[in-house]
């Protein structure tokens, strides 16, 4: 065991990989439908957020601004004299952008969530399910591991779809973030981009597409399934529209999108589906780093 390098441990797992997941996958939707989760009415039974006195189109508002607040961050960038002066190379500004971007993304989702919030107290409480706790980092983490068989099927799935179609496997990382940090390891403003893929794309794709709109299809289709079923869908087709992933990646950034937005309707806590993207983001990050190229081929960063 000693003298086995980690690629040779991963090619033993890899054999196992399909079987594992797949009892792991049947434990959970066990102790999911166990626990009433996926039983009918599971929802309304664990009790649902109140979110009637907000209409669609704040939630859409919300969206809005989020979105305007990171297109925004480019051209403020622009305007200060300081960088220009610095001379900063084309690696060195997309980070200072992509900070950028999220870091005004960031304020601006946190600034709407209280403003929403407050809009959704009756008598002095909240049960809009807008709230952040560090107690949901911990949730998020169990939450996380109980979707990864889930997501991790799909992404084999996806893999063997591109495989039958196209007569090879995929190539290369999933994303461009990826493929950049195997390429520049070293470089510290590559580093940058890739924690605000980590923290910053996570925390600002999950205001927008978990709380926000999936807010507003609940609103108007009545149900949470179908919110968070359409709401996957539209999560995953805006990767593929911004061209930062291959097709084949679309199956496990739905059930990321799936999953996430379960665990939220489930435990109505911002911060849990929130850490779960973080989770699943670091783990694509790490199989990058530490095993190779064709052992990371999704990536929602």
């Amino acid at each position: 065991m000693q003298d086995q390098s980690v690629g040779d441990l991963v090619d033993k797992l890899r054999k196992w990989e399909l079987a594992i997941l797949g009892v792991s996958f049947l434990l959970v939707i066990a102790l999911l439908f166990a626990g009433g989760l996926l039983r009918p009415g599971g929802f309304a039974k664990a009790g649902l957020r109140d979110i009637s006195t907000l209409p669609s189109v704040i939630w859409l508002f919300a969206i809005m601004m989020v979105f305007l607040a990171m297109f925004a961050a480019p051209e403020t960038i622009k305007h200060i004299s300081w960088i220009h002066e610095q001379e900063f190379d084309e690696t060195q500004m997309l980070a200072i952008n992509t900070v950028g971007m999220y870091l005004f993304g960031i304020i601006a989702g946190l600034g709407m969530l209280f403003v929403l919030k407050r809009s959704t107290i009756v008598e002095g409480e909240s049960k809009s399910g807008l709230g952040l706790s560090f107690l949901d980092l911990p949730v998020g983490l169990g939450c996380f591991m109980l979707a990864f068989p889930f997501i991790q099927l799909m992404n084999l799935l996806g893999v063997f779809a591109y495989s039958q179609t196209q007569g090879e496997s995929p190539n290369g990382m999933g994303h461009g973030t990826l493929q950049m940090l195997v390429d520049q390891p070293e470089n510290g403003w590559v580093w940058a981009i890739v924690a605000s893929a980590v923290i910053g794309a996570p925390f600002v794709e999950e205001l927008i597409y978990r709380v926000f709109l999936q807010g507003a299809l609940i609103k108007w289709l009545k149900s949470p399934w179908l919110a968070i079923i359409f709401g996957s869908i539209i999560f995953a087709g805006m990767h593929r529209i911004g061209g930062t992933v291959p097709w084949h990646a679309l199956l496990p950034i739905f059930a990321v999108g799936m999953s996430c937005g379960i665990a939220y309707e489930r435990t109505k806590r911002v911060g849990v589906p929130i850490m779960m993207h973080m989770c699943f983001n670091l783990y694509n990050v790490v199989l990058a780093l530490i095993i190779n190229a064709n052992a990371s081929q999704t990536g929602v960063l």
